[in-house]
C-alpha cells in the first residue's frame, strides 16, 4: 500500500535528517528533489554522495522511516512551512510538524504555560487563577504535559471546558501508561503537536528538542513557579530572548532562593499578580460586551 504525498515527503525529510543530523539541510535537500512527494530512490545515489553514505544505506534508512509511517494508526496531519495552519516560529526552526486534533487551535490567542514538577500551594494557586482567566476569555493554553504544573494545567483547562494544545516529547501515538488518559482526552477535544516522526524511539533527551520547539511557536509564556535551574526555564528563557511576551508570577520574587526570577525581571520579563497583569500577556482577547479596556 502506497503512502500519501505528504507522508512521502515527510519520510524523505526524516531519512535525510537522520543521516545529516541537520533539520534545515535535510528539508532543503528534500525540496530539491524532482518531486519531494515521491520516494527518493531515483536520486538516492546522488543524495548519498551529498550526505556521505551509500545509496543502499540511504534507501535502507528511508524504508525504515516509511514503514513506521505506514504502521501509524492515529489520525494526523503533517504540517509543512507552506501549510495554512503552520505556526509562526521564532528562534530555532522545525520544518515538519505532526499534528493530531483540532488544528483551528493554532489560530487565535494562545499562551504557553510552564512550571515546576512539584509546585507549592502558592504555585498551584497562581496557576489556577491564571488558567481561569484564560478559559474565561477563550485563550488556548499550550503546555508540555510534564509532571507538576504542566499536567495540572492541562487537566484543569479540560475540566473547565477550555482549549489545550500539548507539545509532546515523542511521536504522536506514543506515551507512557500514566500519560495515556490525559493525552487521549486532549486528542479528542484539543490538539497534540510533535516534531518527532512515528519512527522515532522514545528517549529522555528528546525533551530538550521538545522544549526548543515549544518555545519556537510561543509568542507568550507564563511561568507560575520554578526553582533556579529548573526545567521550565528552558522554554521561558528562549521566548524571552526571542522577544516574546514572557511573564512570571510575582510571588516568586518574594522567595529568597529564587534568584533567577529576579534576574529575568531585570532582563525585561513581566510579572503576574492579578488578572489585570494577564491582559499584557494576551492583549487581544475579547472583553465582555466588547467594552474598551482602558488599562490594557
Amino acid at each position: 500500500m502506497s503512502m500519501t504525498g505528504d507522508k512521502e515527503r515527510a519520510a524523505n525529510y526524516e531519512a535525510l535528517a537522520i543521516l545529516t543530523g541537520e533539520r534545515e539541510r535535510a528539508y532543503r535537500l528534500t525540496m530539491a528533489l524532482p518531486d519531494p512527494e515521491r520516494p527518493l530512490d531515483d536520486a538516492a545515489e546522488a543524495l548519498g554522495e551529498v550526505v556521505g553514505c551509500s545509496r543502499d544505506k540511504l534507501i535502507e534508512v528511508r524504508m525504515a522511516v516509511a514503514d513506521a509511517f505506514m504502521a501509524e494508526r492515529i489520525p494526523s496531519r503533517i504540517l509543512f512551512p507552506e501549510s495554512p495552519d503552520f505556526p509562526e516560529q521564532k528562534g530555532e526552526r522545525f520544518p515538519v510538524i505532526y499534528a493530531a486534533g483540532d488544528l483551528s487551535l493554532l489560530s487565535g490567542e494562545r499562551v504557553t504555560l510552564v512550571g515546576m514538577p512539584k509546585p507549592s500551594m502558592q504555585g498551584r494557586h497562581d496557576t489556577s487563577e491564571a488558567l481561569s482567566y484564560f478559559v474565561k476569555h477563550g485563550v488556548t493554553v499550550l503546555t508540555t504535559l510534564d509532571d507538576g504544573i504542566p499536567a495540572y494545567a492541562a487537566e484543569k483547562v479540560l475540566a473547565d471546558g477550555g482549549r489545550v494544545i500539548a507539545s509532546l516529547s515523542g511521536p504522536l501515538s506514543r506515551c507512557s501508561a500514566s500519560d495515556a488518559p490525559l493525552q487521549s482526552r486532549i486528542f479528542s477535544t484539543g490538539l497534540l503537536l510533535s516534531v518527532f516522526p512515528p519512527s522515532m524511539h522514545m528517549e529522555r533527551w528528546l525533551v530538550m528538542i521538545r522544549n526548543s520547539f515549544t518555545a519556537s511557536i510561543s509568542s507568550a509564556v507564563l511561568l507560575t513557579e520554578e526553582k533556579d535551574g529548573g526545567p521550565a526555564w528552558a522554554v521561558f528563557d528562549k521566548v524571552l530572548t526571542a522577544g516574546g511576551r514572557a511573564m512570571l508570577s510575582s510571588s516568586m520574587l518574594s522567595v529568597p532562593s529564587y534568584t533567577w526570577s529576579r534576574m529575568r525581571v531585570e532582563s525585561g520579563a513581566l510579572t503576574y499578580s492579578s488578572d489585570r497583569d494577564l491582559r499584557r500577556l494576551v492583549p487581544h482577547v475579547k472583553r465582555a460586551g466588547n467594552v474598551p479596556d482602558l488599562f490594557s
